[in-house]
C-alpha cells in the first residue's frame, strides 16, 4: 500500500491531478458497497458490547503479534486489488489504490463491521473509514522529501501503534463502578481457585486501562525512548519494570494476607507521590536542558543495566497509582486474602500483576518498531519526554496535595 501511494505521488507531481478524485470516487463507492452489505446485515444481527470488544481484543492481537510474526516468517496474504482479479489490465494508480483492500486493513474493516452493526450506523462508520484512510493519502502528495524519508521509519511501527491503539481504546467502555460492584458479589460465596485466578488476571489487565492509570503509560515510553536504543535492551528494560509490578503487588498480597499490616497503611501513598514528583522533575528538567549536570534515569538506581534501570521506577508506579484505582486494586486484594492461604493470596496477586503489566510490555513492543526512528531523532524525542516528564511531575505533585490538604 505504502508503494502505490508513493506511485499515486509520483503522478500527481507530474501533473496528473485527476488521479485525486479518481481515488476518491473509487474509494467511497468500495466502502459504500460493503456499508450497503452490513446495513442489511444488521437488520437481523446486533453483537453485544463483551462481543464487540472481544473482537476488538482480537484484531490487536493480530496487530501486535500477528502482522510482525507473519513478516518474521516470510507469510504475505493476498491484498484483494484489480490487478490481482485483473492481471492483463493496467489501472490508473487513483482507481488501483482506491479498489484496494490490503490484507493488513482487513482485521481492522471487520472491526468496523462489528461496530457498525453495534450502533446501527454502517454508511457512516465506513465513509468516516474512508476519509480517514485517504486524507493521508492526499497530505502524502504534498509533504516534500525530507519528511517522506522520516515517515518511513514509523512505516514497520503502524501495526503495533494500532493494535496497542485498540487495546487502550477498550477502557473507554468499561463500566469501572459496575465492575467493582461484581468484585463485590464475588465475595459473597466462595469461589474455586482457578476462577479467582482467572479474574484476578482480567482485574489487572483493566485497571491499567482506567483513565486515571493511562496517564502514567507515558513515563514508560519515555524511560525506554531516553535510556536504549537496541531491541534488547528495550525488552529488558520492560522486563525490569513489569518484575517491580510482580513483586510489589504480590508483597501487598502477602502482607493482607498476613495481616501484619493494616490495608489503610499500605496505601499511604502520598509519600510516593511526593517521590515520584520529584523524580520526574529532576528527569524532565535534564530532559530540557535547564539542569546545568548530567541526569540519567539509570543512575537513580545503585544497579546498572537495562533492567534494573526501570526496577525502582516500577515499584513508585505500584504505590503512587494505588489511590487512583483504589476499587479494582482494593477489591484484588480482598479477592486473593478470601482463600485464607498466604501462599495462594501471594500467588493471585502475582496473576494481577502479570495483569496489569501486559499494557506496559506491549507499550515496549512499540517503542521497539521505533526504534530506528528514535535513534535518528533523539534529541526531538528527548523534548518531548521531557515536556510529558513535566506535565506528569505535576500530576502526581497534585496526588500528594489532595492528601495534605
Amino acid at each position: 500500500m505504502w508503494n502505490v501511494n508513493l506511485l499515486l505521488r509520483a503522478y500527481v507531481k507530474k501533473g496528473s491531478v485527476l488521479e485525486i478524485p479518481l481515488l476518491f470516487l473509487s474509494r467511497f463507492l468500495l466502502f459504500n458497497l460493503i456499508a450497503f452489505l452490513f446495513y442489511i446485515l444488521s437488520k437481523r444481527f446486533t453483537p453485544s458490547l463483551e462481543t464487540l470488544l472481544v473482537v476488538q481484543g482480537i484484531v490487536a492481537g493480530i496487530f501486535i503479534l500477528g502482522f510482525p510474526l507473519m513478516r518474521r516468517f516470510g507469510i504475505a496474504p493476498i491484498d484483494f486489488s484489480p490487478q490481482f482479479f485483473f492481471h492483463h489490465r493496467r489501472f490508473p494508480p487513483g482507481v488501483a489504490l482506491g479498489f484496494s483492500l490490503t490484507y493488513c486493513s482487513l482485521p481492522f474493516i471487520a472491526l468496523l463491521a462489528f461496530y457498525s452493526l453495534y450502533f446501527k450506523s454502517p454508511f457512516l462508520i465506513f465513509n468516516l473509514y474512508a476519509l480517514f484512510v485517504t486524507l493521508p493519502t492526499l497530505i502524502l502528495i504534498l509533504l516534500p522529501e525530507k519528511v517522506l524519508k522520516v515517515l518511513t521509519f514509523l512505516i514497520p511501527a503502524v501495526p503495533a501503534i494500532t493494535g496497542f491503539s485498540l487495546i487502550l481504546a477498550i477502557g473507554l467502555f468499561i463500566n469501572f463502578t459496575g465492575l467493582s460492584l461484581f468484585v463485590s458479589s464475588l465475595l459473597q460465596e466462595q469461589q474455586p481457585f482457578l476462577l479467582l485466578a482467572l479474574i484476578l488476571f482480567i482485574l489487572g489487565f483493566l485497571t491499567s486501562l482506567g483513565p486515571s492509570t493511562l496517564p502514567f503509560l507515558p513515563v514508560v515510553f519515555g524511560i525506554l525512548v531516553t535510556k536504549h536504543s537496541s531491541k534488547r535492551d528495550i525488552t529488558l528494560s520492560v522486563i525490569g519494570f513489569s518484575v517491580a509490578l510482580l513483586l510489589t503487588h504480590a508483597f501487598v498480597g502477602g502482607i493482607a494476607s498476613a495481616g501484619a499490616i493494616v490495608l489503610s497503611e499500605i496505601f499511604r501513598t502520598d509519600i510516593f507521590n511526593l517521590f515520584l514528583a520529584a523524580i520526574l522533575l529532576l528527569i524532565a528538567l535534564n530532559l530540557l536542558n535547564v539542569l546545568p549536570f548530567s541526569l540519567q534515569v539509570a543512575k537513580l538506581n545503585p544497579f546498572r543495566g537495562a533492567g534494573t534501570g526501570s526496577f525502582l521506577l516500577g515499584v513508585a508506579y505500584t504505590f503512587s497509582l494505588c489511590p487512583s484505582c483504589t476499587s479494582l486494586l482494593l477489591g484484588a486484594i480482598v479477592l486473593s486474602t478470601s482463600t485464607g492461604n498466604l501462599t495462594a493470596s501471594v500467588f493471585l496477586m502475582g496473576v494481577y500483576a502479570v495483569g496489569r503489566a501486559i499494557p506496559v510490555f506491549l507499550s515496549g513492543v512499540v517503542v521497539s518498531y521505533l526504534a530506528d526512528f528514535l535513534k535518528a531523532h533523539y534529541v526531538h524525542i528527548n523534548r518531548l519526554v521531557g515536556t510529558i516528564f513535566l506535565i506528569l511531575s505535576g500530576y502526581f505533585f497534585k496526588n500528594f496535595l489532595e492528601v495534605w490538604l
